[in-house]
């Protein structure tokens, strides 16, 4: 097929497939459902190896595909994504949260990570694809809770700050084993001499998150108002470039980046831009996701079986490292847990570690399907659960 009309199949593609997760978000979410949720089901409904191949042949046309222009607009999708969760976070995150937030989101991302893990190998996988799949299940989705604290209103809760810090900050935890992890697996495996090179990765990985914040926000503000987004978006890819070529991923480039950002004095209106270009774009990751798995791996029992396991050992571990943090900082056993369901939901975060470790070949469809299956039952009960406790403790305050 030409050039161009791929391009533009692509396009029409893209268009239909996320105005079919609009109009199944704008449904779902009337019950109480992430928007995420959609996403992922119309992908995976609509993928060449579902529905989409039906269609396809109905039309002849090749238009539910993946070619190099969606994965184009997938990675595109991936960075602004990340580097709109380093403008939210910026440092003012780590100020608010005090100590305890702190640990809260470290442990409550390690906790997991480890049970899942030891889970893994416990049943025979391999030492490399445990490490991904646990790690998938180390970040929250801050976009989920922070969807449902805006539109139940539960801002006022005590909770609900202790609830954004961690989910804020263990993206940066979840980034930091991400890592360790692939520095580890190009390493040849957990010995010294990999742990020392992940030690050193991350050094790195810190050493430019430092320097990134100390000059490029004076930079910035030297910028005028009229250029400013301009200028931030060549930051993103620029350091996106530098990253990548020192052997990093463009999703720990694109965070670095967005909290560079957000401490210059114009970073709002950088966001305000970033979340229109996230209203285009933001969503075809999440059904890219689902677009990529091939539905018969998820109908596989052993499959299923491991994602359950997988699942309940992720909301195990999570409640578990969160609870005791929040504890110390709320001193409400009934707020403490109002926390601990909140931190539940995975979901943009894990999949990009997901999607990582396809396109790496780390992980293969059927380990994949099981971080997807794990992100649509942690966000579904997460969002549930969280979201009725919340709600019963406000009321009972209210009264």
């Amino acid at each position: 097929m030409p050039t161009g009309e791929t391009i533009f199949l692509t396009l029409l593609e893209v268009s239909i497939l996320i105005l079919l997760a609009d109009l199944a978000g704008g449904v779902l979410s009337r019950y109480g459902f992430p928007r995420v949720v959609a996403e992922l089901l119309i992908g995976l409904a609509l993928s060449p190896y579902a529905l989409g191949s039906l269609l396809n042949a109905f039309m002849h046309l090749e238009l539910f595909t993946i070619n190099d222009y969606l994965l184009f607009l997938t990675n595109l999708s991936i960075i602004l994504l990340l580097f709109a969760s380093g403008l939210e976070h910026g440092l003012s995150t780590l100020r608010e949260g005090g100590i305890y937030g702190v640990l809260a989101a470290v442990f409550g991302a390690i906790t997991p990570f480890a049970l899942v893990y030891w889970a893994l190998t416990t049943v025979g996988l391999q030492p490399t694809e445990s490490a991904i799949i646990a790690l998938s299940t180390a970040p929250t989705s801050l976009a989920v809770v922070a969807g449902i604290i805006e539109r139940e209103g539960l801002t006022g809760l005590p909770s609900t700050r202790v609830l954004i810090t961690a989910a804020s900050i263990d993206d940066v935890v979840a980034l930091i084993l991400l890592s360790m992890v692939i520095t580890t697996v190009g390493a040849g495996g957990f010995t010294y001499g990999a742990i020392i090179a992940a030690v050193k990765t991350v050094a790195l990985w810190v050493l430019v998150f430092i320097l990134s914040v100390l000059f490029i926000p004076r930079a910035l503000n030297r910028v005028g108002e009229e250029v400013i987004t301009y200028a931030s978006l060549v930051v993103l890819f620029g350091i996106v470039l530098i990253m990548t070529t020192l052997g990093f991923s463009e999703v720990i480039a694109a965070f670095i980046a967005g909290v560079a950002v957000a401490e210059s004095r114009s970073s709002q209106r950088v966001r305000e831009t970033v979340n229109v270009l996230l209203a285009i774009f933001g969503s075809i990751f999440f059904i890219a996701m689902g677009l990529q798995l091939n539905f018969r791996y998820i109908l596989n029992t052993e499959v299923l079986v491991v994602a359950l396991v997988v699942s309940l050992a992720a909301v195990v571990g999570k409640v578990v490292g969160i609870y005791p943090f929040a504890y110390l900082r709320l001193r409400n056993r009934r707020d403490s847990m109002v926390v601990s369901y909140g931190m539940i939901p995975r979901g943009e975060m894990g999949l990009v570690i997901a999607s990582i470790g396809l396109s790496s070949g780390l992980i293969n469809m059927g380990e994949f399907g099981i971080i997807i299956l794990m992100v649509l039952i942690t966000t579904i009960v997460g969002a549930v659960v969280y979201r009725r406790e919340a709600c019963r403790v406000r009321l009972t305050r209210a009264d």
